[in-house]
């Protein structure tokens, strides 16, 4: 079992993406699913309803029912056989430290795919005990993969790479990291569940209890019938909060309610709007490569030659209607600060020569003044 926090999850993402220029973000081998971004996009699959986990001896009207099993690698098999799909996966805590004091704790993983035009968006968000609601928007971030590029926005904040792999199914956070693979231990019946037709199984609760250290686990999951893949699962338990690193002896009520959505229907992934990155007026070279943004930010290779790329720049900011700082700038073999400025605006352009690679980097920076 590992043991996630919000803070670490999210920085594992951020750093993800922010070295993805040129590579394409990493994918994990095991795949998986995952909350509202920053801005304006808002979570694209919750779980219907309060769905609370039943016993195995209250299940519903079933066509088939009896002892059969099944066990899948990972919650997010077969996921990779449909065309588009939204999944949400939702971890909870609820209960008492050792004082006495109310302990409560979420974190939601959100994701939506499609594989023609290829796109996906993943989302994440949560509150912990160390977690301020005060700003909900600094406790979320969104990942966009579309049109070549990949968009990471973490609170207010957006950044944007250059990617040379196209989105595939294979999620970005896996279930599986927590849950582990899916067993089950009766089969309780089939069921029409998210539109699709699904065998409804009880689940084999022990490896979880010995991962969690989890009591009074019970658990139940639908596996589609049609691509063998999960529609949905859910688990509670008693035992402490591990997954939101709560104190020492808080314990309470865990859940996990995983479930997929949109099953082959139209979703509607766009790449966000303003994610930072150099002005209009501020000019790039023809041959750019591996581009990124991250606020005032923004920079790219080239593969022109060190001194094609300053001439570019002395040639062209002045046709933008920016004035150079030639006081401020610096220029040596290989190395160049170009600062410019323009009403109430100041960009400083650092050009770098990359000997081994032969290739030429650009910074470019903007603030006020």
């Amino acid at each position: 079992m590992k043991k996630v926090s919000l803070f670490v999850v999210l920085m594992v993402v951020g750093a993800l993406v922010l070295t993805a220029c040129g590579a394409g973000p990493a994918q994990p081998s095991g795949g998986g699913a995952p909350a509202p971004s920053g801005g304006t996009a808002q979570p694209t699959a919750k779980p219907s309803g309060n769905v609370q986990p039943t016993q195995a001896a209250a299940a519903p009207a079933a066509t088939e029912a009896g002892n059969s099993t099944v066990e899948l690698n990972t919650v997010t098999e077969g996921l990779g056989t449909l065309n588009s799909y939204k999944t949400a996966f939702i971890m909870s805590f609820d209960g008492k430290d050792k004082d006495g004091k109310a302990q409560s704790s979420s974190l939601s993983f959100e994701e939506e795919y499609q594989k023609d035009p290829p796109a996906r968006r993943t989302q994440y968000s949560g509150l912990g005990p160390n977690v301020s609601a005060a700003n909900p928007a600094d406790n979320s971030s969104e990942i966009i993969l579309i049109g070549g590029k990949t968009y990471w926005t973490f609170g207010t904040t957006c950044s944007s790479s250059d990617s040379m792999d196209a989105p595939s199914s294979n999620p970005t956070f896996s279930p599986s990291d927590v849950m582990g693979s899916v067993r089950s231990s009766q089969l309780l019946g089939t069921e029409n569940i998210n539109g699709v037709s699904a065998k409804h199984y009880s689940l084999d609760v022990a490896p979880l209890v010995t991962l969690g250290a989890y009591a009074n686990a019970k658990g139940e999951v639908w596996i589609a019938d049609q691509g063998n893949f999960v529609v949905k699962y859910i688990f509670e338990a008693t035992g402490q909060n591990a997954l939101f690193g709560g104190s020492t002896g808080t314990e309470g009520t865990v859940k996990w309610n995983y479930e997929v959505t949109s099953i082959n229907q139209p979703v509607n992934i766009t790449a966000p709007t303003n994610c930072g990155g150099a002005a209009e007026d501020i000019p790039t070279m023809a041959d750019a490569s591996a581009k990124f943004a991250a606020g005032g930010s923004s920079g790219y290779t080239s593969a022109s030659a060190f001194e094609d790329v300053v001439n570019f720049y002395k040639k062209e900011m002045p046709g933008k209607g920016w004035t150079a700082a030639e006081d401020e700038g610096f220029s040596n073999e290989g190395f160049a600060t170009l600062i410019y400025t323009k009403d109430n605006r100041k960009v400083s352009i650092t050009i770098t020569f990359d000997q081994d690679k032969k290739t030429t980097s650009v910074m470019i920076i903007e603030e006020k003044t």
